[in-house]
């Protein structure tokens, strides 16, 4: 009985570890490997609708077009909580939509414009592009005459440099 008490052992910590390692190399392994064996990503995009911060814990609830999930933060509590507030627009890695999330990816973080006195402007604008604006080209007198630089006695006496 007791010459097969070892190989036993070993057998089921052979067929324990043969099971769990896929699951538990590619966890740790995942940051290593080339952009082909990664997961791809499943963006989520939603607003946070509430934050509550404890002391080693951050509570989010986030709307989103699915459903509303509550994300817990415990990792990195202090930038996430400086980054994201209230009514921004926030972009989590989750596999599939879910009520509770713990430590979920951030991906992208859009601001809510500046805050005054506790309320909220609209969000920030952005320069219109340059494909956008309207170029026009100089006629052919333009081109024929050379510029011209009109300046005032006055802002040419206090612009220009006494020279000794």
């Amino acid at each position: 009985m007791k010459a097969w008490v070892i190989p036993i052992t070993v057998f089921c910590l052979g067929l324990g570890l043969g099971l769990s390692g896929p699951f538990l190399a590619t966890q740790y392994m995942e940051p290593y490997l080339p952009g082909f064996m990664k997961k791809p990503l499943h963006p989520l995009e939603g607003i946070v609708t509430h934050k509550q911060q404890d002391q080693d814990r951050l509570l989010m609830t986030i709307t989103t077009q699915d459903g509303t999930i509550l994300a817990t933060f415990r990792k990195h509590v202090a930038e996430i909580a400086l980054l994201v507030e209230e009514q921004d627009s926030i972009t989590l890695d989750v596999r599939q939509y879910e009520p509770f999330v713990n430590d979920p990816p951030v991906l992208k973080v859009n601001k809510q414009g500046p805050q005054v006195h506790g309320q909220s402007s609209t969000l920030l604008t952005v320069p219109p592009s340059p494909s956008s604006v309207e170029l026009t080209t100089p006629t052919e007198s333009q081109l024929d005459s050379p510029p011209s630089v009109e300046a005032s006695p006055e802002k040419s006496a206090t612009n220009t440099p006494a020279l000794n």
